[in-house]
């Protein structure tokens, strides 16, 4: 018989399911709050690399600093609750079973300070909602707790955030990945505990059962945070005026651009800059270079189509775009997508589905790219 993923069978159950009453999500499970985000992000998630969305969680945590110096709590629950939203939303893209997860690390080999007394485990059992899970871990570092003040707790949870990071970039095992979601989960739940927050409740009031900028149940669409920079790129052969078209049209529909000037990526500092531009970014409009054949005097004329060498870096941007990006935000233009780099990287990266648009003139360019605009306009105001 095949042995079905838990979190399939969550999934499953969850969708399923009616939208749970207001008076009824105090009793949602851990494995019902993966289950939710799952459904409601997943499919948005799919476009997303690992990297990009403990970056996400990144700076979620950090944006929980200000409310929490103004020891704002209008602010810091809804900060705690997306916090929790990409802890859920990172273990359903790792195939994580988070409650069996936290119990296997905390339930019983939970990890102790120096100087404090080890608990009896054989008081607690296995915790199952959200609040209980908040419950426990309390009781469990009480003693810890009492010596420890809310931003204590947010720098250790951006500590062991930063952590996740560098283990992702050094590609560490899968249990030490999954072993710092589990610890960030647990700073999420003490620092709710030492605000007086329900965590269960502070979610709920912010996701409920949809995303709450779409308001959809099931959310496929990246707009759902504000997009106000782009990154761009242009080729060699780019006229002047096909970069004032999208630097114009760019403007006119609110974004900051951000031109890549790099001529060539010859060294590592190029490719640095290159990425730091992107990673800045929401979108991306890369022009691609389409040159003519290159034909050697006396002989007839070649067959395949050449490309600057300096041309050889819209490559690499494209996929890097696509790695931090969306897929669906990342658009290209070329003359003629028969040739050149328009050509390869359909043919290369086919499995990417990336959208690339053959354009005749710069005002044919123009009213493809501000069609592309407008599209992203529409699912902002929806």
């Amino acid at each position: 018989m095949e042995r079905r993923s838990p979190i399939l069978v969550m999934l499953e159950r969850s969708m399923g399911r009616e939208a749970q009453p207001r008076s009824d999500f105090s009793q949602l499970s851990l494995d019902d709050w993966l289950a939710k985000f799952g459904r409601i992000y997943g499919k948005r998630h799919d476009k997303h690399t690992t990297e990009y969305m403990i970056s996400r969680l990144v700076e979620e945590v950090a944006e929980l600093v200000s409310p929490m110096e103004a020891q704002d709590r209008s602010t810091i629950g809804p900060s705690l609750a997306d916090v929790f939203s990409w802890i859920c939303s990172l273990a359903y893209k790792l195939k994580i079973d988070l409650s069996s997860l936290a119990w296997e690390k905390y339930g019983k080999n939970a990890p102790r300070p120096r100087g404090f007394p080890e608990p009896s485990i054989s008081e607690f059992s296995q915790p199952r909602t959200l609040h209980e899970w908040q419950q426990f871990i309390s009781k469990l570092y009480q003693n810890e707790n009492q010596r420890l003040t809310p931003m204590n707790a947010l720098v250790a949870m951006m500590k062991d955030v930063g952590d996740l990071a560098m283990l992702q970039r050094k590609r560490a095992s899968s249990e030490l990945i999954t072993s710092k979601v589990a610890a960030i989960l647990a700073w999420n739940l003490t620092l709710a505990e030492l605000l007086h927050l329900d965590l269960a409740e502070v979610v709920f009031e912010k996701y409920d059962d949809h995303c709450p900028v779409c308001k959809q149940q099931v959310c496929d669409t990246d707009i759902c945070h504000p997009f106000v920079t782009m990154y761009v790129s242009f080729g060699s052969s780019t006229t002047d005026e096909e970069k004032y078209v999208v630097l114009d049209s760019a403007n006119r529909f609110g974004f900051r651009t951000l031109v890549d000037t790099t001529p060539e990526l010859n060294n590592t500092r190029d490719l640095s800059s290159s990425l730091d531009l992107i990673s800045r970014s929401d979108v991306a409009c890369i022009l691609l270079s389409t040159p003519p054949p290159i034909q050697i005097q006396g002989s007839a004329p070649s067959s395949p189509i050449s490309w600057l060498e300096s041309d050889y870096r819209q490559i690499f941007e494209t996929m890097a775009c696509f790695s931090t990006l969306s897929k669906g935000n990342v658009w290209i233009f070329t003359r003629d997508e028969t040739k050149g780099l328009g050509a390869y990287l359909r043919k290369t990266f086919g499995a990417e589905q990336p959208m690339i648009f053959q354009y005749q003139d710069a005002g044919h360019l123009k009213a493809l790219f501000e069609k592309c605009l407008e599209e992203v306009n529409e699912k902002r105001n929806k």
